[in-house]
C-alpha cells in the first residue's frame, strides 16, 4: 500500500515540477535575442480597405485597379496620431495610381511596387510630419477591364 501512495506522490511531484518549468519557460524563454537585432515589438499591422482605382484614358473608363495594402506603424505613434494614417496611405495609393500616366493599358508592363510603396510611405510620413508609417506592403493587386465587368 505504502508503494502505490510512493508512486502517486512521486507523479504529483513529477507532474507539478514540469507544469512549473514549461510555465517558466514560455515567460522568460530561452532564447536570447543577439544585441543589434532588428525587432518587429512595438509594431502594428494595419490593413486598408480595397482601393478601386479607375483606369481612364481618352476620356474613356477602361477598368478598375484594385488593391489593397497593409502598413507597419509603430503601435504608440499610431494611438497617438490625430487623424489614421490608413486614411493618408489610402488617399497616396488612389492619387499614385489614378496620376500614372506611364500605364499603358494596350502595353502592361511590371511596375516597379518597391518604389510605389517607398513612394506611398514617404509622402504619408510628409504628410503626417513623423515617420508613424515604417513600411506599406501590397497585400493584393489587380486589374479589371470594362468588359469583364459588363459579364
Amino acid at each position: 500500500m505504502s508503494r502505490i501512495f510512493l508512486t502517486g506522490l512521486w507523479v504529483c511531484v513529477v507532474t507539478l515540477l514540469s507544469a512549473y518549468g514549461a510555465a517558466w519557460w514560455l515567460v522568460n524563454g530561452s532564447i536570447a535575442k543577439p544585441a543589434g537585432e532588428p525587432t518587429w515589438e512595438g509594431l502594428q499591422y494595419v490593413k486598408t480597405e480595397p482601393i478601386n482605382v479607375p483606369m481612364i484614358r481618352d476620356g474613356k473608363l477602361m477598368g478598375y485597379s484594385v488593391l489593397e495594402l497593409v502598413f507597419t506603424a509603430d503601435s504608440t505613434r499610431l494611438k497617438e496620431a490625430p487623424v489614421p494614417p490608413e486614411l493618408f496611405v489610402t488617399d497616396e495609393a488612389f492619387r499614385t495610381i489614378y496620376g500614372d500616366d506611364s500605364v499603358d493599358l494596350d502595353h502592361i508592363q511590371r511596375y516597379d511596387l518597391k518604389a510605389f510603396a517607398d513612394g506611398i510611405r514617404q509622402r504619408v510620413n510628409v504628410r503626417l510630419k513623423s515617420d508613424i508609417v515604417q513600411e506599406v506592403l501590397v497585400d493584393q493587386i489587380g486589374y479589371f477591364s470594362r468588359d469583364a465587368m459588363k459579364q
